[in-house]
């Protein structure tokens, strides 16, 4: 592993999760994908970095930051994800797998025990016609998750000591749903709630058609009001929110930000350091922490609207 930071303590990481998207391939078809990385495709032949410098920047990161999240594309798709997480909880760090749940196994989760803090599905709607207008389905078989399945993706993860959460990402073919059912059977820990964003050069297809206008997006918030799920942090955040509030890393390897419109990307990690890549992209730890960026390492007492993160 990188040996320069071998001897990083705990106490000198940076207090943020960083955002591993470590690859663009991805088995679904998700019409407001942000991280599609159509822009870079003329340029890089390949949709993630070698399994040796993949290694050498998860050390890095995992060193250099709280929290890692594995997300991509789909992130199951690489087949050395297991190495990557073990490596980054061996380095101390807490790690999250963001994932459509498409190719989570029970086999899967049984290798993740003590490895992996938390699994987050990617969920829309419990109506598979509606997963189906969003593109939330096989490239394959044009099909949805079903919603049993994700059920019993949450109960097994649960037995294994992962913490499950959700991601819904609300748009203009979601916004009117009711996931109170979904989300009571799931029990998640968090379940966060994104305006479906449009980013130049990523999604720029469809997402004129998926962007729900504001009172939309604030009618799913309201109508899945915080009080009808107890013991779930929920964390509605829209565009103005998301934008600049992530750290982010692309596959190749880059910080990058969409705070422009687009992506913006800073030089290679493995060529310079953290902070001198980091500054080369816009990060604003404010909005971070007004969406409560930091919940999975304090205590409730240091977050004064821990269950429910309300809208600016």
């Amino acid at each position: 592993m990188d040996s320069s930071h071998a001897n990083t303590s705990v106490d000198t990481r940076l207090d943020y999760t960083v955002n591993y998207h470590l690859l663009w391939q991805c088995n679904f078809n998700c019409n407001y994908c942000f991280a599609t990385f159509d822009d870079q495709r003329g340029i890089f032949r390949k949709g993630m970095l070698p399994k040796v410098e993949m290694l050498r920047l998860v050390d890095r990161l995992s060193l250099g930051f709280r929290k890692i999240t594995f997300a991509g594309g789909e992130p199951t798709l690489c087949p050395w994800i297991g190495e990557l997480i073990k490596l980054a909880k061996g380095n101390g760090c807490l790690t999250n797998l963001v994932s459509n749940g498409s190719r989570i196994c029970p086999q899967f989760l049984e290798d993740q025990a003590g490895q992996l803090d938390f699994l987050t599905l990617s969920i829309d709607t419990s109506d598979p016609a509606r997963h189906e207008r969003i593109g939330r389905t096989e490239k394959s078989s044009g099909e949805a998750v079903p919603t049993e399945r994700y059920l019993e993706i949450a109960r097994l993860a649960k037995e294994t000591g992962i913490g499950v959460k959700v991601n819904t990402v609300v748009s203009q073919i979601n916004w009117d749903d009711d996931l109170t059912g979904l989300i009571h059977g799931i029990s998640p820990i968090r379940w966060k709630l994104l305006q479906a964003m449009p980013v130049e050069g990523q999604n720029d297809e469809y997402i004129a058609k998926m962007t729900p206008a504001s009172w939309q997006f604030e009618s799913f918030v309201s109508n899945h009001d915080p009080e009808r799920f107890p013991g779930i942090r929920i964390v509605p955040e829209p565009i103005d929110i998301i934008r600049g509030s992530y750290v982010m890393v692309d596959p190749q390897g880059r910080f990058f930000d969409s705070t422009a419109g687009g992506h913006r990307y800073s030089r290679p990690i493995l060529g310079t350091s953290i902070v001198s890549a980091m500054r080369e992209v816009n990060f604003d730890a404010r909005k971070f922490d007004q969406r409560a960026g930091s919940a999975d390492w304090v205590t409730s007492a240091d977050i004064p609207e821990f269950a429910a993160i309300t809208l600016p």
